[in-house]
């Protein structure tokens, strides 16, 4: 048990007799960084130093600072609740905030500055460095140069500490919150690449795909299998890792827009798996949470072999990862290059063009992630053509309720109508007319619909079917609509708590036959009822023993099971409603695919490892602190002190695959530097219009993943403690950055 911090300052900070300043003394804060009496690095340096859970009573006292300035650096630090390590601690963000503290002056700060100046020394006898003879061979490994292309969103409003202290909070079962929150059911939605009567067709699947009209992605087939229920169900694969993230004293690749981290990626809780050394240039997010960078990375796969030399290999710039002996790693050939254009390498001694790098932040992640494809056309045709399924289902359902006599007189006009329509979506004749009112003079003979063709000639072919598409779509979506207003008028299924019998009698199919659980259609139970109802009276008894098994259940008589057949046929016909509205968007899909390899020739479509949907958990510590954790403790199979972690955060990331993006992006390449050889080349501009089209579409699409979980997880963050004011939106910068910008106080 924690003794209560006033009884442990009193035991370690008090009665020194040491010399302070008085209360309301100041430093300059910020400004002390350009009076020029300290370094940028020292003045780095104590901030860590003050935020670090080794600096306590005692380790203030030996630095000679007063009882009143260590006792109130500590207080501030530990927050309200007076605990180390809790949500309320309040680390120093900046050196403002530890100006603030009372009796935190000049003659505080220059104890402090004192203390880690040893931190700051150029010493090339005891450390690795890199200089001028470092990169003389030639590089090693497979050096990935690509754009990585990603959305990044996560939650912001409330600190680090108390984030962390809230995704770590366990409930009855054991699961962290953290565990519960990272998978999103709406993603579900996307998974155009599996049976129709597979996938999920409630109202919030539908929702969800609307915002998606264009771009067709689809869950990795491994990741959207059976649960132990039997039913279809996204699930995570988890990657635990360890980055350090390397800076100069000065933070020269920080302020100069590059990356270089060392990566330990962990096959279980216990065992590393593989390593990576990886440089990114040129970061940049804006509001809409965009990440764009150039990447350059080397792996190797023999992770435990090579993980205790990692830190060495970086900061001296070769592995020993390929053979042969030391290798120049090729990302840190990059930085090294770019900082020497810069003129910002050092001359020390006999050495010239030093680069002294220095493991700064270590961040552990928690990442759950999946990967979505591109959809295979063929399945867009069959949901295109699923369409017309639904409006002959419902037309058919119609022409049934009209023999029987069963449609009421106040609803025979919505019916009528409907009916007429119908008749023109499946002879063509409406959709011929609304696609001439759009402006595309068309017949219901020579209508060409989506899909039929996976070329045009130019693109005013191309324009004219989006025409159709889009105008196909809204037919469908106006005809389901429609419909949703007139199908319990046309099965006679007008009471709605009698809709709680079709789900009984899905379960009771489902106990009979496993298989069925998957199924997200009705058209296998409706087809279950007509056998079932060859031998009714068994089928009844049987039906309402199950039911009365469940609880609260009122047996059905003869008529009633001849009124849930009714029923379960206007389940079908719910259902075939959103069936309807997708089958629109399938159309519009199919023209996207089209405009796709019209715009960007040597594209096409990515059925594998195509984006990957990351939910990112990452706490940060300063090398310091990950330092004094010992060895055997830094694996994952129990959460890092809380006391050593300055900064925690939740993101959600979709990236493209390094690789992926690569048609695209070339040529946007190629056309812009055409257009700036002939700013007036009307056919060049409407071909770099056409591929920014194109690419902004998959862009867009990461975007809608990402905001799709965002309220989820911050209704959760909020019922667990959290403000009301979290937001979810883009970070201010990558991870890395952030926890680099923090360390030393950079904005």
């Amino acid at each position: 048990m924690r003794l209560a911090w006033p009884l442990s300052l009193l035991l370690t900070v008090g009665c020194t007799g040491l010399e302070g300043d008085p209360r309301d003394d100041s430093f300059g804060g910020k400004d002390a960084k350009t009076d020029g009496g300290y370094s940028s690095c020292q003045l780095a340096e104590v901030l860590k130093l003050a935020n670090e859970s080794t600096t306590d009573g005692d380790k203030l006292r030996d630095l000679g600072l007063s009882d009143d300035a260590a006792r109130a650096l500590i207080l501030h630090r530990v927050g309200p609740d007076l605990q180390p390590g809790t949500g309320d601690d309040d680390i120093f963000d900046d050196l403002d905030e530890l100006d603030a503290v009372d009796f935190i002056g000049n003659l505080a700060l220059g104890k402090l500055v004192y203390a880690v100046t040893p931190r700051c020394e150029n010493d090339l006898t005891s450390r690795p460095f890199i200089d001028d003879q470092t990169f003389t061979g030639p590089s090693g490994g497979w050096g990935r140069d690509n754009a990585e292309v990603e959305v990044v969103l996560g939650v912001q409003g409330l600190t680090g500490q108390k984030l962390r202290e809230l995704l770590l909070t366990r409930n009855n079962e054991g699961r962290t919150l953290y565990e519960r929150l990272r998978k999103s059911r709406a993603m579900e939605a996307f998974t155009y690449g599996f049976p129709i009567d597979e996938m999920p067709w409630d109202g919030d699947a539908q929702a969800a795909r609307e915002q998606m009209p264009l771009v067709a992605l689809t869950i990795e087939p491994d990741r959207f299998a059976p649960n132990d229920d039997g039913e279809r169900e996204l699930s995570l694969g988890t990657d635990l890792m360890d980055d350090t993230y390397y800076d100069t004293h000065a933070y020269s690749l920080l302020g100069n827009g590059i990356e270089l981290r060392g990566r330990a990626r962990w096959d279980n809780a216990t065992t590393v798996r593989r390593l990576l050394i990886a440089a990114k240039f040129g970061t940049e997010i804006d509001a809409d949470g965009n990440k764009v960078n150039t990447k350059v990375d080397i792996r190797n796969d023999s992770g435990s072999s090579f993980v205790s030399k990692l830190d060495d290999d970086v900061r001296r710039g070769k592995t020993g990862w390929f053979g042969g002996g030391d290798t120049p790693a090729t990302p840190i050939r990059g930085v090294y290059e770019q900082l020497a254009q810069k003129r910002l390498l050092l001359d020390i001694g006999n050495h010239r063009g030093v680069l002294l790098l220095e493991a700064q932040a270590h961040l552990r992640s928690t990442r759950s992630r999946y990967h979505m494809n591109e959809a295979n056309t063929q399945n867009l045709r069959a949901l295109y053509a699923n369409g017309r399924t639904q409006v002959q289902r419902a037309l058919d359902a119609i022409t049934k309720a009209k023999a029987a006599g069963t449609i009421p007189a106040t609803a025979r006009a919505r019916v009528d109508a409907l009916e007429t329509m119908a008749r023109g979506i499946l002879d063509r004749s409406l959709l011929a007319s609304r696609i001439t009112a759009a402006g595309v003079p068309v017949t219901a003979a020579s209508l060409v619909e989506p899909g039929a063709s996976g070329t045009v000639a130019d693109a005013a072919a191309l324009d004219r079917s989006r025409v159709v598409a889009e105008t196909i779509s809204a037919v469908y979506h106006d005809f389901a609509t429609a419909l949703d207003d007139a199908d319990r008028a046309i099965t006679d299924a007008e009471d709605e708590d009698f809709d709680e019998y079709t789900d009984t009698f899905r379960a009771w199919r489902v106990s009979l036959d496993a298989q069925l659980a998957r199924k997200t259609t009705w058209d296998a139970f409706v087809t279950a009822y007509a056998a079932a109802s060859q031998n009714r009276a068994a089928s009844l008894a049987a039906f309402n023993a199950f039911g009365a098994a469940q609880g609260s259940f009122t047996a059905l008589d003869d008529a009633g099971w001849t009124r849930l057949g009714r029923y379960l046929d206007k389940m079908a016909l719910s259902v075939g409603e959103r069936q309807l509205e997708t089958a629109g968007l399938a159309g519009r899909m199919l023209w996207f695919d089209t405009a796709r390899s019209f715009w960007v020739p040597a594209s096409s479509r990515a059925f594998s490892n195509f984006m990957i949907d990351t939910t990112d958990m990452t706490d940060m510590l300063s090398n310091e602190e990950w330092g004094s954790i010992p060895e055997a403790e830094r694996t994952f199979a129990q959460p890092l002190p809380a006391v050593k972690v300055f900064n925690t955060t939740l993101v959600n990331e979709l990236q493209i695959e390094l690789g992926m993006e690569a048609a695209y992006v070339a040529r946007l390449k190629e056309l812009e530097a055409k257009l700036a050889m002939d700013p007036s080349d009307a056919a060049t501009k409407a071909q770099l219009e056409g591929a920014r089209f194109v690419w902004t579409q998959y862009t867009g699409a990461m975007k809608v993943l990402t905001e799709l979980k965002g309220q989820n997880i911050l209704d959760r963050l909020r019922r667990a403690g959290a403000p009301t004011g979290i937001t979810w939106a883009a970070p201010a910068d990558s991870k890395g950055n952030i926890a680099l910008k923090i360390l030393s106080d950079r904005d």
